[in-house]
């Protein structure tokens, strides 16, 4: 718990001198510090270690579903806010809300009102947590929750590389074999949050070793700035890799010394570097085949560790911080440097760029076996053809988007391969497509407003542990945008929590005195809240009413199977999963004209999801009427016609074929 002391670095008050009696008021004051900080690391990794890193829609609607009944019951009894909130923190709050609001409004418009209705309590739970964490935290206590989600989030690293280093001990024995993959996904199932994570997390663990009061909380930082490295790089993953640089840059930037700054950031590289031969010298921890070779890394790892621990002491009993380069010495470094880039860039640039964007928009190439990392030479994949489909999905609608959550059935039918996805990859993109220009322009200003808030606490504050919590946090926001560019970051949603989290506490540092709110003000607001929550309530119920009927039917428990799965819709009427998952039940029972019924109310819900469809016609199929299941076949594929289904069985069983 090397942050744990400085969770708010000095007193507001005149410190103790020794050997003088601690006040009351201190020590209460430090019992609030600690106890922040434990709640902070523990909403950190409560998020990241359930469900897959909250990606789980049952996991962070319930989630969701506490944040706004804690702060439903806050307002309503006057406990909450602890501070009046700041102009940053209200124009956050605003820009949530507004997008949310218009999330909720393509409910009019959207092709499946399950998805979209996600979508909203999606963004709701995160406008609940801005608002609780925003609501709780005062001046006082706000470094204390800094240093605690910046704790949390690096043991969450420390988790991920001992799940690659020694599996058994997490449970992981077998998780990369059955995803087929060797890239590092625990404990958040996908790799490139993982390497988001990890990127976050070395601009959090660098800002704090630059900036921290104490030798042994510095130390401590600057041990497991490597360890984030290589949480990074297990995931072979190139935003990773672009995720660490901006995190280095930012840190370097933001820092009040940056000599100390670069120097840290030197030895943490070189730690990473020196760990990431290690294990590039042990092919089972690399590949994810055994264990063979853990011994050496985890040694290598701790060397590394050490190691920079030394130079953050060693930085801090020199006083590096205080030294100031003469302004000689780097203006013409500056100069050089900068002209030999322009130079560089102007004579090398355009092959570059042309080279890179021939690559970005070719297929992946086979992957080599041999080396994990050869995917990092190459910006070939498939993010090409999924934002141009993106973007012909804003053409087709400009103004209100797809609706929110359903790109999943645009691509089914416009996409040009057999990549199953729900996402953009782009927050941007992914907006523009689902929301039109309005979503586009909401989370914009949700992005702008957040960096904003980040960069105005920066700015204002004096004491150096409190320009290191600002640069932490700030670094980490400005790495979460970038990965949030180049993948579906927004709907993973522990990686989302750690970005917006640390903005919330950044924005408490701004809040003034404790404000008086007359009961018409705490009761709408105490309203507003708990609507808020009941909203996380029918997705809740149906989606875990859905997962009980499919145990039992697994279990060949027929009666109890539909019992659930009439809960399921029920509990979300406008839920096409819940009808589907009837449907399959009355089907095992032979109820074929009841399970056909709710297949097509399903449809009737998401009219362009093709396996409502499919399920369809195989049911027809089973009641003889052979000519209707042809056409629920042939509408299926004309929703997904690249889907491996119709690759592998391209017409309808017992149809004629064409003559070849």
């Amino acid at each position: 718990m090397a942050m744990l002391a400085d969770t708010a670095g000095a007193s507001p008050g005149p410190e103790a001198r020794a050997g003088e009696p601690i006040k009351r008021s201190d020590r209460t004051l430090q019992i609030r510090r600690l106890l922040t900080f434990v709640l902070a690391a523990g909403l950190v990794l409560t998020y990241a270690l359930r469900g897959g890193g909250s990606y789980d829609i049952v996991v962070f609607e319930q989630h969701g579903l506490v944040l706004w009944v804690l702060l439903a019951i806050g307002i309503a009894s006057g406990l909450l806010p602890r501070a009046r909130p700041s102009r940053g923190q209200l124009l956050l709050l605003g820009a949530l809300a507004a997008y949310a609001g218009w999330t909720a409004l393509s409910l009019s418009w959207t092709s499946s009102s399950e998805l979209t209705f996600e979508e909203v309590c999606r963004t709701l739970d995160y406008l609940g947590l801005v608002a609780f964490v925003g609501a709780v935290l005062d001046r006082s206590i706000w470094r204390a929750a800094a240093a605690g989600i910046g704790f949390g989030a690096l043991l969450v690293c420390v988790i991920a590389v001992g799940s690659r280093l020694a599996p058994s001990v997490f449970g992981t024995d077998h998780v990369d074999a059955v995803l087929h993959s060797d890239r590092l996904s625990f404990p958040f199932g996908y790799w490139n949050a993982v390497a988001a994570w990890g990127a976050m997390c070395t601009a959090i663990g660098l800002a704090w070793s630059v900036h921290d009061a104490a030798r042994t909380r510095r130390a401590v930082a600057l041990a497991l700035v490597p360890v984030a490295g290589v949480t990074t790089y297990l995931t072979y993953s190139r935003g990773g890799v672009a995720g660490t640089v901006l995190a280095l840059l930012a840190v370097i930037a933001l820092s009040r010394s940056r000599l100390t700054a670069l120097v840290h950031a030197a030895f943490a590289a070189g730690g990473t570097a020196l760990t990431i031969v290690a294990v590039r010298g042990a092919p089972q921890i690399a590949h994810a085949t055994g264990t063979r070779g853990a011994g050496t890394v985890m040694l290598v790892l701790g060397f590394a560790a050490a190691g920079c621990a030394a130079v953050a002491v060693l930085t801090h009993t020199t006083r590096l911080s205080e030294r100031r380069l003469p302004r000689s010495w780097v203006r013409v470094p500056a100069i050089v440097g900068g002209l030999a880039v322009l130079v560089v860039a102007v004579a090398f640039g355009p092959h570059l760029a042309s080279r890179a964007w021939h690559s970005f928009t070719r297929a992946p190439p086979a992957q080599s076996a041999a080396d994990p990392t050869a995917r990092l030479a190459s910006l070939s994949g498939t993010r090409y053809p999924v934002w141009k489909s993106a973007l012909k999905a804003f053409d087709a609608h400009p103004v209100t988007g797809l609706g929110a959550g359903t790109f999943v059935f645009w691509w089914n039918q416009h996409g040009t391969t057999s990549e199953s996805l729900r996402d953009v990859h782009n927050i941007w993109l992914q907006n523009l497509a689902e929301l039109g220009v309005p979503g586009l322009l909401l989370i914009v200003a949700v992005a702008a407003t957040s960096v904003g808030l980040a960069l105005a606490v920066r700015r204002r504050v004096r004491r150096t542990t409190s320009a290191g919590a600002a640069a932490a946090l700030t670094a980490a926001l400005l790495v979460y945008l970038l990965q949030a560019t180049v993948d579906w970051m927004w709907e993973s949603t522990a990686v989302t929590v750690l970005a917006l989290s640390g903005v919330a506490i950044l924005g408490a540092r701004l809040g003034e005195g404790r404000p008086t709110l007359g009961l018409s003000v705490r009761a709408p607001l105490a309203l507003l809240a708990a609507l808020a929550s009941i909203a996380q309530l029918p997705g809740l119920l149906s989606n875990t009413d859905i997962r009980h009927s499919q145990a039992a039917s697994r279990a060949g428990n027929a009666a109890l199977a539909l019992a659930w799965a009439q809960d399921a819709v029920r509990a979300e009427p406008w839920s096409a999963s819940a009808y589907e998952q009837r449907g399959l039940v009355l089907e095992s029972t032979g109820a074929l004209a009841q399970a056909a019924a709710d297949l097509r109310r399903a449809i009737v819900d998401e009219p362009l999801n093709y396996t409502h469809w499919l399920v369809l016609a195989r049911i027809e199929t089973e009641s003889g009427r052979i000519a209707t299941a042809q056409r629920d076949y042939d509408r299926a594929r004309q929703l997904a016609p690249h889907a491996e289904v119709f690759t592998l069985a391209p017409y309808f069983k017992g149809a004629p074929r064409p003559a070849s």
